[in-house]
């Protein structure tokens, strides 16, 4: 496989069905990078230097550009996307979360409008689909649960009236976040349930 053409003792590398991540010094991620350039074609690996990024730290950002120039790579000192999670600084990663959450509040407000009218179809989407995006942010990145405040006033001053009928109490909001097993709808609160989702992926 292409992965065992490289010396692995030059970087760490990350081999995904449609993609790999190396991480190590630049001088062998450049090598790593032209190896890849070359070699990848071969075996039916083409990479999109438009589609790559290289993330460096401040000090090593200026090497880095010119060490790629010419390459079509993208250099980033502050963090990028890899994989729908976040690399980078602190400063970028809360950026980056807080993006995803204004987009999350949008999603979910537009589902309280279906949920007046069709409950189930909403919940049937929601459990289904848009908490996961958010889940697994959490899992990724520690340290944000706070900037889920938004998107648990949403949840609980939009969808879940919308989907139950009516206002939701703090018992009631404590009951819709146990699991269906145990007579909850499996609406866990994002900002109670963000810390332990990354204690459970560190875990695993």
């Amino acid at each position: 496989e292409l992965s065992s053409a490289f010396d692995a003792s030059a970087c760490e590398q990350i081999w995904c069905a449609d993609g790999s991540t190396a991480a190590g010094r630049l001088e062998e991620i450049k090598r790593w990078w032209g190896s890849l350039c070359i070699r990848g074609p071969q075996c039916g690996c083409r990479p999109k230097p438009s589609e790559s990024v290289l993330i460096v730290g401040e000090d090593c950002l200026r090497l880095a550009k010119r060490m790629f120039g010419g390459s079509g790579v993208r250099v980033a000192g502050e963090g990028g996307r890899r994989l729908g999670a976040v690399l980078g600084t602190g400063e970028f990663g809360r950026g980056y979360v807080e993006d995803g959450v204004t987009e999350w509040v949008g999603d979910v407000e537009q589902l309280s409008e279906v949920g007046r009218v069709d409950p189930q179809a909403a919940y049937a989407a929601f459990t289904g689909a848009l908490c996961h995006g958010w889940t697994f942010v959490q899992r990724t990145v520690p340290g944000i649960s706070e900037l889920f405040g938004p998107l648990e006033c949403a949840l609980r001053h939009g969808f879940l009236p919308a989907v139950v009928g009516g206002g939701v109490s703090d018992v009631e909001r404590g009951l819709f976040a146990l699991p269906v097993g145990l007579g909850g709808l499996g609406i866990s609160g994002p900002v109670e349930g963000s810390d332990f989702e990354f204690r459970a992926s560190v875990g695993v």
